[in-house]
């Protein structure tokens, strides 16, 4: 590639400094493991669960997972399309789909403030979601709902869905359980054995934490459970270094342990941490930037495209 030299060495320049800030060693996962058990840290080595364990943890009832995609045309707000849709689907092919679309330029104000683009795109994604899990709570016997991401953000972003579920979940005895990927906590460097920590500009838990948890292994901290009406866990589900959290109802918290035996059992061991039927569901709802161009072209017509949705770098000749 023709690469200004410059850019190249201030590139490298940045991979050195990042190695260097964040590198670790054997002993230094072994001091963050002990200020871990200086900050009386659970720790738990998971169980997977045989076929016959299985069958009598649920009894006759299913396992769910729910996710949700939005994507949207090339173009900046307002002058943009977002395309949505849920998918809350059991192990046993048993499914609810909800899709919205939402366009900015529609936006009727009648006076009031209008909300940002993206405050409302991420409102619909979990509205969406949490109306595709009540259907399916209300259809199905379910023992174990799965949402993709932390139960946090649905209180923030659709709180009144997401009462109804958490009230239908605790009601009908399904344990609700919401799985993340990418941990954006700073929560460690709030507790006095990793006070070492707290000078840096960034000081991430996924970053503290690579690498020092053991395969299938799983650790709950009482002292940073501060979400309301939730309690979270970290794990190392697979051969991945990187953590996984998951966050579930305060008032199911006591199931801890067998959900995370549960989803270690779902977990493939040389994945990347997430349970198979999540990535699963991920898959088939996923809304494709193919996807979308194709509803377009066949959907609306070329002068409504051409002159809402079509950024005018895409004229250019190369």
């Amino acid at each position: 590639m023709d690469i200004e030299h410059d850019l190249v060495e201030k590139l490298k320049s940045v991979g050195e400094k990042l190695r260097a800030s964040y590198e670790k060693t054997n002993t230094s996962n072994d001091n963050i493991r002990q200020m871990l058990t200086d900050s009386l840290t659970v720790f738990r080595q998971m169980q997977t669960l045989s076929t016959e364990n299985l069958a009598e943890l649920l009894k006759n009832k299913e396992i769910a997972g729910v996710d949700g995609s939005v994507n949207q045309t090339k173009g900046e707000p307002p002058h943009v399309i977002y395309l949505f849709q849920s998918l809350a689907k059991t192990t046993t092919g048993f499914e609810v789909r909800k899709s919205d679309v939402y366009v900015p330029l529609l936006d009727e104000t009648d006076g009031e403030e209008v909300i940002q683009p993206q405050k409302w795109r991420s409102h619909l994604l979990a509205k969406l979601e949490l109306e595709a899990a009540m259907q399916l709570i209300e259809e199905r016997e379910l023992a174990f709902l799965l949402m993709d991401g932390a139960l946090y953000h649905y209180r923030i972003d659709a709180e009144q869905e997401w009462e109804k579920l958490r009230q239908m979940a605790i009601e009908k005895n399904v344990l609700l359980v919401g799985v993340s990927e990418e941990i954006t906590t700073e929560n460690l460097v709030r507790l006095e054995s990793f006070s070492s920590f707290a000078n840096r500009p960034y000081c991430y838990d996924r970053d503290l934490l690579f690498g020092a948890l053991k395969k299938g292994e799983s650790i709950y901290i009482e002292e940073i459970q501060h979400k309301a009406g939730l309690q979270s866990v970290w794990t190392r589900f697979g051969s991945a270094p990187q953590i996984t959290g998951f966050d579930m109802l305060e008032e199911q918290a006591h199931h801890r342990e067998i959900i995370s035996d549960l989803l270690y059992t779902l977990t493939p061991k040389e994945g990347r941490g997430i349970p198979l039927w999540l990535d699963y569901v991920d898959r088939e709802i996923r809304i494709t930037d193919k996807l979308v161009d194709g509803l377009l072209d066949q959907y609306l017509d070329a002068e409504t495209r051409h002159r809402f949705f079509t950024k005018k770098r895409s004229d250019r000749p190369y």
